[in-house]
């Protein structure tokens, strides 16, 4: 067995008040608490709808400032830790490296946001399939959102948890040379590669989107209030569990995680569940797609999709997407072109950047009609580079509104 493995911070099970090893899986009202325990230290995320302003779970938002790696952050319950080489490794590399991907990256996005894109779209309800853990980039579009339903085939994994009496200095190392990994093609190109995320988010050190999901929160301003396992039943019911770790082990179909936060003083609910979108697996599926019916979302948001929605066999998520919603923002590779045109709603299109010929991996997928649209219509300068094309001479970028909606 490798020495990391012993480290509760990689593979640790977020314990019950209870302590019971039986657990039993009910449906719980918002009343019931879901209380874990890190490092010794008791949380009561308790659920119940607030008459006052949330208050942040310290031991929950110092875990988050941990793992982005926040050096200037007050550390109480991990301050040992955060004296530990690979902590102070990745914090000082990691530092420079976010603040070059936020000038760079984030800051053109959101002067974009403020000067054109908040006026078009202000949706409350943002649905994000094909999203793997970035809560990044589509919580830097939407500011005003309260509430992300992101969905992906990568697994949710389990909360991290710091043991000081397992501790070994390597293990520290090895999760934070994974967490840089995991991250180079997002904070590089703009998105994540299906490919790469197999093996990124599927391993000891990080074994799901949750690790990435916390990072990012924190490092966009997020305060961590309170974290929730749940997986969708068969009637399309969000049935919540006790901890991560049980979600993991009892293999339940549609496993997910739900976060509350606070930014800028706004509550903001956060859910990422693992599952296949395709025709195959909906199929299967109906208490999935009961619950996104259910969702009432105003805007479908679709970047780096691999444009599994160009074929036959995402139809199913497809005609969700545009039946339900009133609003998708996306590039070339989200929905094609001709299946909203064909749609029976009519749709408004604004474009923006250029549109040129898919990457070589995606070739086939070139569409004339929407090379034709964004000739015919013209399209306002993008600013920034997103998507596979993320070059900005190449990004192309859409909102596509239902009229009278």
């Amino acid at each position: 067995m490798k020495a990391y493995r012993s480290i509760i911070l990689l593979t640790a099970i977020i314990m019950l008040s209870c302590g019971t090893e039986h657990i039993k899986e009910t449906k719980v009202d918002e009343s019931k608490h879901d209380t874990t325990v890190v490092a010794n230290i008791t949380i009561d995320s308790t659920a119940t709808e607030p008459t006052t302003p949330l208050r942040t779970n310290d031991t929950l938002n110092e875990l988050a400032n941990f793992i982005g790696g926040n050096s200037g952050y007050n550390y109480t319950y991990f301050k040992s830790f955060t004296a530990k080489p690979g902590f102070a490794a990745f914090t000082s590399n990691f530092e420079k490296r976010w603040n070059s991907f936020d000038s760079s990256k984030l800051t053109p996005i959101k002067n974009f946001v403020q000067n054109e894109f908040r006026s078009k779209v202000n949706s409350k309800n943002i649905f994000y399939p094909f999203s793997g853990p970035d809560i990044l980039y589509s919580s830097t579009l939407f500011p005003d959102a309260e509430r992300f339903t992101m969905i992906g085939l990568e697994p949710v994994g389990t909360l991290p948890i710091i043991d000081d009496k397992k501790i070994i200095a390597d293990s520290i190392q090895n999760y934070f040379n994974k967490i840089n990994s995991s991250l180079n093609a997002i904070l590089k190109f703009s998105f994540f590669r299906t490919i790469s995320m197999k093996e990124d988010l599927s391993n000891e050190e990080v074994d799901g989107t949750l690790h990435l999901i916390l990072l990012f929160l924190n490092r966009t301003g997020h305060s961590i209030v309170n974290i929730k396992p749940f997986y969708i039943d068969s009637t399309g019911n969000s049935v919540y569990v006790d901890n991560t770790n049980t979600l993991k082990q009892k293999g339940y179909k549609n496993p997910s995680i739900e976060i509350t936060t606070t930014i800028n003083g706004k509550t903001r609910t956060v859910t990422y569940t693992s599952t296949d979108l395709s025709d195959m697996g909906l199929r299967k599926n109906k208490g999935l797609l009961t619950y996104l019916a259910n969702l009432h979302f105003e805007t479908t948001y679709l970047k780096g999709a691999s444009y599994l929605m160009h074929k036959k066999s995402f139809t199913t998520i497809r005609d969700l997407i545009l039946d339900h919603g009133a609003t998708i923002v996306q590039d070339d590779s989200g929905i094609a072109i001709q299946y909203i045109t064909n749609h029976s709603s009519k749709w408004n299109f604004d474009f923006y950047g250029m549109y040129t010929k898919p990457i070589n991996m995606f070739t086939q997928h070139y569409q004339a009609d929407l090379d034709s649209l964004y000739k015919l219509k013209g399209a306002k300068k993008l600013g920034f580079g997103l998507g596979y094309n993320y070059r900005d001479k190449n990004s192309n970028f859409m909102i596509i509104k239902k009229q009278n909606s």
